[in-house]
């Protein structure tokens, strides 16, 4: 079986043969127990490149025994770096798990996996009886594929899972779908026709709570009242209607865009939550008005000495990630205003 661990020809870092060794080393010989436990996912397809874009991670996590904030402090890597890597190494291991239950027709729902405890606990679907038959079937199989690939062995908990079966909609239900997109077409069709352009995907909503339409349009469109009149002869023979319009700043639209497709609000979001140093407590952002606004919440009052320390801290890691990683280059300019505030909901920097 080809060796997947392959750095990504893209990479602005490169590992010899010599390094390669190390890296596999080290995930061999991560730790038996560590306090920090992974997050219990959906299982989520990633490709096997993403492997070795976290070969630094491992070496440094396998080798000096610490947790991902003190591989931080160690290498002086910038911590966001590292999650990014940490977060690819997971999926890839979640890749070859699910190739297996795939393979093998094993019906399952969830994974929770622990990286630094080597640890996979398997939900299974299935009668007690065949859940405990293929139980070591499983085991096997998994970890096999897992030293294949070079992961090493884990200690793999199966469990028996609950199938969550979806709720059937009801006819009225249905009923409700069918014409609120019947609607929505409608309601498309006549933005198009009278040359207005939303900013947001349109929202038409009907059920037996409320009907409902929301239209959200350039601040510089003047034709909102003609609007409304167009849509309430529009939806008369669907009842009355409940109609919101708004008007968005187009500049702090495109920024929304922007941010969105990059991805940086995912890494700032997930890393500030993974790693407990922080403390952070509560996250939001909000691109309107202009210009974007982060606030992070942390578990200690804004009066700690503590306090000052650790916003800074956050404050210097978002700063460093947002400026010099490869993933922020077309936000890297944006405006934005970081707010970080104490459990007293009193700002901190």
């Amino acid at each position: 079986m080809e060796d997947k661990l392959k750095y990504p020809k893209n990479a602005h870092m490169h590992f010899n043969e010599k390094h390669k060794k190390n890296v596999l080393g080290a995930i061999k010989d991560l730790p038996e127990k560590n306090q920090r436990k992974g997050s219990k996912i959906i299982m989520k397809r990633w490709g096997y490149s993403t492997l070795a874009a976290a070969a630094l991670f491992l070496l440094l996590i396998g080798s000096t025994h610490v947790s991902l904030g003190m591989a931080k402090v160690t290498a002086k890597i910038p911590y966001f770096n590292l999650f990014i890597e940490q977060t690819e190494y997971k999926y890839a291991l979640y890749d070859v798990i699910g190739d297996v239950m795939n393979e093998n027709k094993y019906d399952f729902n969830t994974l929770d996996v622990s990286i630094p405890d080597r640890e996979i606990q398997i939900e299974v679907l299935g009668t007690k009886e065949e859940v405990k038959a293929m139980k070591d079937e499983v085991i096997v199989r998994v970890n096999n594929e897992l030293v294949a690939q070079n992961f090493g062995k884990y200690d793999i908990e199966v469990k028996r899972g609950e199938l969550r079966q979806p709720m059937e909609p009801t006819p009225e239900e249905n009923e409700y779908m069918r014409k609120s997109m019947e609607l929505e077409g409608k309601v498309q069709d006549l933005l198009v026709k009278n040359n207005y352009q939303p900013a947001f995907p349109i929202e038409v909503r009907i059920n037996s709570i409320e009907n409902f339409i929301y239209i959200a349009l350039p601040k510089t469109e003047k034709r909102v009242d003609e609007l409304k009149e167009q849509l309430k002869l529009l939806t008369k023979e669907y009842g009355e209607f409940r109609y919101r319009i708004t008007s968005i700043d187009m500049a702090a639209r495109e920024q929304e865009l922007r941010w969105g497709k990059s991805g940086v609000l995912d890494v700032l979001f997930g890393g500030l939550d993974e790693n407990k140093a922080f403390r952070v407590t509560g996250l939001s952002y909000s691109f309107h008005p202009l210009p974007l606004q982060i606030k992070v919440k942390i578990s200690l009052k804004s009066t700690d000495p503590e306090a000052k320390k650790l916003a800074e801290e956050i404050e210097n890691e978002i700063t460093d990630f947002i400026q010099t990683h490869e993933m922020a280059t077309e936000v890297r300019n944006d405006p934005y205003e970081l707010i970080i505030l104490g459990k007293d909901k009193k700002k901190i920097n």
